[in-house]
């Protein structure tokens, strides 16, 4: 087995750089590869380990991850520690501007036809990106947001799949959910643009009339068109939940039954781990102590996804801490106490959009939303008190949640 430590970004896993107010490390994506990307902190690890002992430690974005028996430090590197267990196949490698994983239980590979399989996962999630990437200049997304107001533009299957499940999760949370907020993104300083932060009233006012998933048109045939100069999208909330779970069905494809895949962050599980249990995923809390909140067990294809505020942030000249998680009905940052939200659904996609509306709404609103129109989907808020500790808000399947 493996210890894994991943940089975790919300927005597709691309931010600008943002001068001395923004206090990261800078990294690229990739050989060759000139886009700026803050080091966020290392997460997901699987480690060979007593079984009380997690499998796996999950939290997108802004969790610090240390394998509490092994002692390892990464620094600007993807991985790190133990090797892999005999039953146990395991591929790593780049994309969207963050690192994968994937653990294959039970598999019987020769280095020749894992070598094949980590080919075909790079090929796929490649192709995504030249998709969805805002940080290419000639992707799908790029070619879309440059284009003029009523111009349509043809997409491909798997960008318009995306844009239509947007659309659907846009409308069912009130807009907390919207992939129309790239002027947002770039306006508050996390997109591509690298735009200097804390916008003035006037230049907020203006980037707000370019948003709104109502002004997106998606015709039967893949005709992508919006009808407001400006709009720009930015599917960093969702796209990397859609490549979790295309990379799980070339692994169902191929026969495979049990495994774990993980892209900067997103977890989705199938099947059982070498030992003949399920997949057992730990959530960290939102801080940097490295420490867990509990361990859940993951498995039958459900996804986990974990959205968070307190690492991808910046002061700005009055003081005022800016998240980089966007309200798009109120076109600012959101500034409440939830630190971070995690999401159980059944598929990826699901998981991360959820995860990034829920923590815009909050949990009173948020809770009230997954009863209305997502039965069966679960949520852990964790909310910051004062002295720093945190309270936990959670539905049913995360109450269950086994102590670390």
């Amino acid at each position: 087995m493996i210890a894994v430590f991943h940089s975790m970004e919300n927005y597709f896993g691309f931010f600008p750089q943002c001068g001395k107010k923004f206090s990261t490390l800078w990294k690229t994506s990739g050989p060759g590869s000139l886009d700026p990307r803050p080091l966020e902190g290392w997460v997901n690890q699987v480690c060979p380990a007593p079984l009380e002992v997690p499998r796996l430690i999950h939290l997108r974005h802004k969790a610090v991850g240390v394998c509490p028996w092994i002692v390892t430090i990464a620094v600007l590197g993807s991985l790190a520690g133990c090797a892999p267990a005999p039953r146990d196949a395991a591929l790593h490698g780049r994309t969207m501007g963050t690192t994968y994983s994937i653990r294959l239980a039970h598999a019987d590979l020769n280095q020749r036809n894992l070598s094949k399989l980590q080919a075909a996962v790079d090929a796929l999630l490649n192709n995504l990106n030249e998709q969805m990437s805002t940080w290419r200049p000639e992707s799908d997304i790029s070619r879309f947001n440059r284009a003029t107001a009523h111009d349509p533009v043809a997409i491909s299957a798997d960008f318009a799949h995306v844009v239509r499940r947007s659309l659907v999760i846009a409308a069912a949370t009130g807009g907390a959910f919207d992939p129309t907020v790239g002027a947002l993104v770039d306006l508050w300083g996390f997109g591509p643009d690298g735009l200097p932060p804390a916008p003035s009233p006037a230049a907020i006012a203006a980037a707000r009339e370019t948003v709104g998933w109502q002004r997106l048109a998606l015709s039967d045939d893949g005709r992508l068109s919006k009808d407001t100069p400006g709009l720009r999208l930015d599917l960093g909330a969702i796209a990397k939940g859609y490549a979790v779970d295309r990379t799980a069905a070339l692994l169902r494809k191929r026969g495979f039954t049990d495994f774990v895949v993980e892209i900067g962050g997103e977890t989705l599980a199938e099947g059982h781990n070498a030992d003949g249990v399920p997949w057992r995923v730990g959530v960290l809390r939102p801080d940097d102590s490295g420490t867990l909140q509990g361990v859940v067990a993951l498995t039958d294809g459900h996804a986990l996804a974990t959205s968070g505020d307190y690492r991808n942030f910046y002061r700005d000249d009055a003081g005022i801490l800016r998240s980089h998680i966007i309200d798009p009905r109120t076109a600012t940052p959101v500034g409440h106490a939830v630190a971070s939200v995690s999401v159980r659904a059944p598929d990826g996609l699901s998981a991360d959009a959820l995860a990034t509306a829920l923590l815009v709404l909050g949990p009173d609103e948020g809770l009230l939303l997954l009863d209305a129109a997502f039965p069966g989907i679960e949520a852990l808020f964790l909310i910051r008190q004062p002295d720093g500790s945190f309270s936990k808000i959670a539905t049913p399947w995360f109450r269950l949640i086994s102590a670390p």
